[in-house]
């Protein structure tokens, strides 16, 4: 016996409209298995930002290496 229906739609894309476009994206990327083609904007924000952030740690590093370390 089928269970009764609740008299909402059965089609959860047609009931999202109470979503934000963040919650979407981030729905989007779990119905496709977390694939890097569905990121979220905020994921590929992180990424960009944490990239830089090393990029900018590691030439500061070396730079330091190869001018002798700090000033003082």
């Amino acid at each position: 016996m089928a269970p009764a229906s609740s008299g909402m739609c059965d089609r959860p894309e047609l009931e999202d409209d109470h979503r934000t476009e963040s919650q979407k994206e981030w729905a989007n990327w779990a119905a496709h298995g977390y694939r890097k083609l569905y990121q979220p904007r905020s994921v590929r924000r992180f990424g960009l930002v944490f990239s830089v952030v090393l990029a900018a740690l590691l030439l500061t590093v070396f730079w330091f290496a190869a001018h002798g370390g700090l000033p003082w």
